[in-house]
């Protein structure tokens, strides 16, 4: 307990403020999200907590096909953030929030690279936890592709500026010589994660035109106020 309280004192202001930050606009964008009465999603049935279940183990072991993978942590995977963000999608940013949170812990399980807790917590829960932003676009959008696009670009930037904090300021010994840490930890995280997004971007807007999101909807949604 000692330690763990000693590391809470040796943690720089910065990151209180930047964790701060995030999570207000997290609260915010939920709070937005759940009194919008337009935007309303389906309650969190049975089917609906085994529907985000089987996203979340879907995209663990989506995480383990890996194409590409980092030295310093991070990897371009099949499309592993998919499933989840498809179940935020759906169920909104509430739910969605809870299975990237989830995810992000099993990732943790997974294989962790950490310097410090605070790096744990944003490159794991807090990073993952953004992925559920893609349900918060409101449905006056009506078209499903630019909704899901929209939202997707916003749970990317999400977890990259988590990334990008935590690469800064706990992994910029890896820089090279010379190279300012955060110019390093853009460039390093802005890599992978843009052919991540980028293909989760194609093969998510494919599946939306296909009957496979319409099936999902109506077998694990049946008590949705709103069409999607």
């Amino acid at each position: 307990m000692s330690d763990f309280l000693s590391g809470l004192q040796e943690t720089p202001s910065m990151i209180w403020v930047c964790l701060s930050i995030f999570l207000i606009v997290l609260v915010l964008s939920i709070i937005i999200k759940t009194t919008n009465k337009q935007s309303v999603g389906p309650k969190l049935t049975t089917k609906t907590l085994a529907f985000g279940g089987m996203c979340v183990a879907l995209s663990f072991i989506l995480s383990y096909i890996k194409l590409f993978e980092m030295p310093q942590g991070g990897s371009v995977t099949l499309v592993s953030m998919l499933p989840v963000m498809l179940f935020a999608f759906v169920c909104g940013p509430t739910a969605g929030i809870i299975a990237g949170l989830a995810y992000g812990f099993l990732q943790f399980f997974q294989g962790a690279y950490a310097a410090h807790w605070v790096s744990i917590l944003l490159d794991y829960p807090l990073a993952f936890a953004w992925l559920g932003l893609v349900g918060i676009i409101p449905k006056t959008i009506k078209s499903l592709q630019i909704r899901f696009g929209i939202g997707a670009f916003i749970a990317i930037i999400g977890r990259f500026c988590m990334h990008l904090l935590s690469g800064a300021i706990f992994f910029g010994e890896y820089a090279p010589e010379g190279m300012n840490p955060w110019i390093y930890s853009s460039v390093y995280n802005a890599g992978y994660l843009s052919v991540e997004f980028i293909t989760t971007l194609i093969i998510g807007i494919i599946i939306l035109t296909t009957p496979i999101y319409k099936y999902l909807k109506v077998s694990f949604m049946p008590s949705t106020t709103n069409t999607l």
